[in-house]
């Protein structure tokens, strides 16, 4: 099957530039970091890089400090957005919006303009060289005060018309709840950004119901979503879709002990739109055509099925109507 898969065109729509770097890459630049900003000696990076294949989303996210550290520079921030790009084509993935928070790495004298550039002029360079179409979305933190969140929406909207297409919330769920941060969010809607917010992703079905109210047009996860059905019914009625990262939701949600738990089918079933995405290819250890795998034997998708979860991507796409035609016509081609 893997060949079969490996050659379908694909989609990521839910990646996290600092949790998708090449582990070398990361060895690599923390070795090369100043002394005082070395990291300990005893420290396993390949170890502290790979959370366990069960924990809670905070003990997942540690991991991030790390790869955070060492994306403080600008050819840093392009190196990884180049390779996570490479990596994504060399498996035929034709569409892919990357996100992160720009707003962490800018420790060491960059600004916030600098960061975004980086990883555009990254993005840019690697569809200059391959066959992929990408989109960045920026990220306020849930944790961090609202005037973080609305710093990075108002950078976001500045470069709405240079590759910036989306603003999303992302980082701890417990006790953040998405309403915190609202203003960032209508700041982000009035600019013409796209809306998508993580929600339900190790706890707290309530958040999703909340981020749609606050306008989100896709939820990143949606794991918990079946445990509130009248949000659950909003959501099928409204076909909001759900950014599903199977790999990681098994790690971190606490309600599955394997793939073919996981209530991915029940909301493809349902008619809700679904996709299948990464999130953090490094710390989860996978790309998208093992999450294809993974859900195709969980669950016995049929080639019908598969279509379909790939048309879904390319209809929710965060671009114009005249890429997602052309990526809708190169998936239906593959299943001719």
């Amino acid at each position: 099957m893997t060949r079969w898969v490996h050659n379908l065109p694909k989609f990521d729509l839910h990646v996290h530039l600092d949790g998708s770097m090449r582990l070398e890459t990361v060895i690599e630049l923390a070795d090369a970091l100043p002394e005082k900003r070395r990291f300990s000696p005893d420290l396993d990076l390949r170890k502290a890089l790979t959370p366990p294949q069960r924990c809670t989303l905070e003990e997942y996210l540690r991991a991030f400090k790390i790869t955070g550290a060492v994306l403080q520079s600008k050819a840093a921030l392009e190196r990884a957005a180049y390779e996570l790009c490479e990596d994504a084509a060399q498996e035929n993935v034709i569409y892919m919006e990357i996100r992160f928070a720009p707003l962490l790495h800018v420790q060491q004298g960059l600004s916030p303009s600098q960061v975004i550039e980086s990883v555009l002029a990254g993005m840019r360079r690697a569809e200059a060289d391959y066959a992929i179409k990408t989109a960045l979305i920026v990220c306020g933190l849930k944790h961090e005060a609202p005037e973080r969140s609305i710093e990075t929406a108002e950078l976001g909207a500045k470069y709405r018309d240079k590759g910036v297409i989306g603003f999303d919330l992302a980082g701890p769920e417990n006790g953040f709840p998405p309403g915190l941060h609202h203003q960032a969010i209508e700041i982000a809607r009035r600019s013409g950004l796209h809306i998508t917010i993580h929600a339900g992703e190790g706890c707290c079905p309530a958040h999703i119901r909340e981020a749609i109210d606050l306008g989100a047009e896709r939820i990143g996860h949606g794991v918990y979503l079946y445990q509130d059905p009248e949000t659950e019914k909003i959501v099928r009625e409204r076909k909001i879709l759900l950014e599903v990262c199977p790999t990681s939701n098994l790690q971190i949600s606490g309600v599955m002990n394997s793939y073919s738990e996981h209530p991915f089918k029940r909301y493809l079933d349902e008619g809700i739109p679904v996709t299948i995405n990464t999130d953090n290819r490094l710390m989860s250890q996978i790309d998208v055509t093992h999450e294809l795998e993974r859900m195709i034997d969980a669950f016995n998708l049929t080639h019908e099925q598969v279509k379909n979860i790939l048309l879904n991507s390319a209809n929710a796409a965060f671009t114009s109507e005249k890429t997602k035609e052309g990526l809708r016509v190169q998936v239906e081609q593959a299943f001719i």
